[in-house]
């Protein structure tokens, strides 16, 4: 599987009693595809995956799986607390036709770089599709570039690897130098990093639903040449993402916010509990959001970027 450009993290849309509402999650799919992505991921953090019972994670990855209708690969997130509950999962996400998985290292209880290895290589050798590695390590430098190459070497199967670390651009452009380019790097993180992706030669990024055109066509600008285009695009994307990281909670709302103003999704309902912003955090996430909002109404149409 070869892939360069965008893959959004679906958000997982609920009703106002927090049941899972079907026809706007199918909707989200379609509007993916539709403004660009090139493959899709579900259920993730994005996806407030770790409010979902084990049923509706599986429920959710079937969903998607379904409405894609194989225009786009689509990657399940099968990472659990147990190399048998995880294998569990891939056989299951396989069986609804998956395209590939993801895998996060378990975060219940902190584990050593050969317990982990041993964790990944296991769930890797029970699954035939392609794995994606997520180093989720949103406050460190996570696990050591020689622990992927050394895994993809007795793992084939092992394709891709999600960076979410800091300053993860040495470390990126090393996994591809010393696998020869057997291993694809995305970057998550929301986008936030993006030139540093493209600086040091990611495939992609994975962001979440919300904005995959805006991102999508930054990276067909910066892949045709039009570098300052494409910044000047990013830099305009930056306040939000600056504000809804500082937490992951505010993201997935900031997320729902657009998607529902964007006609995508029925409400912007975060499953309890969630954090609660004051009146005056509120408007300054509505300012923003309605910034972004107008910054994907004037996308253009093809490579060149219009003005302001």
């Amino acid at each position: 599987m070869h892939l360069r450009g965008i893959i959004p993290v679906l958000a997982t849309p609920f009703r106002a009693d927090e049941s899972m509402d079907e026809d706007s999650l199918r909707k989200e799919v379609d509007f993916c595809i539709e403004r660009g992505a090139v493959a899709l991921c579900a259920p993730a953090f994005g996806s407030e995956y770790y409010k979902l019972s084990d049923q509706e994670r599986l429920e959710v990855a079937r969903i998607v799986v379904s409405q894609g209708q194989r225009r786009v690969p689509v990657f399940v997130n099968v990472g659990t607390s147990s190399v048998r509950s995880t294998v569990e999962f891939c056989a299951q996400a396989e069986s609804i036709g998956a395209d590939g998985v993801m895998v996060a290292a378990p975060r219940a209880v902190p584990l050593g770089a050969s317990e982990l290895k041993g964790f990944f290589e296991r769930v890797c050798r029970a699954v035939r599709l392609p794995v994606m590695l997520q180093d989720a390590d949103f406050t460190g430098s996570g696990l050591a570039v020689d622990f992927f190459v050394d895994l993809a070497g007795r793992c084939p199967n092992l394709q891709f690897v999600k960076l979410e670390n800091a300053l993860p651009g040495a470390k990126c452009k090393e996994i591809i130098r010393l696998s020869s380019g057997r291993v694809s790097v995305f970057y998550g993180w929301a986008g936030l990093r993006l030139f540093d992706g493209l600086a040091h030669g990611v495939c992609g990024f994975m962001p979440g639903a919300a904005l995959v055109d805006v991102y999508a066509t930054i990276m067909r600008l910066h892949d045709s040449g039009q570098i300052e285009n494409a910044k000047s695009l990013f830099y305009r994307l930056l306040p939000f993402l600056v504000f809804a990281l500082e937490h992951l909670e505010l993201f997935v709302w900031m997320e729902k916010r657009v998607l529902m103003k964007r006609g995508v999704i029925d409400s912007d309902r975060l499953r309890e509990p969630t954090l609660h912003l004051d009146d005056a955090y509120q408007e300054q996430a509505e300012e923003l959001v309605n910034l972004v909002l107008r910054l994907a109404e004037q996308l253009p149409a093809s490579g060149n970027m219009m003005g302001g």
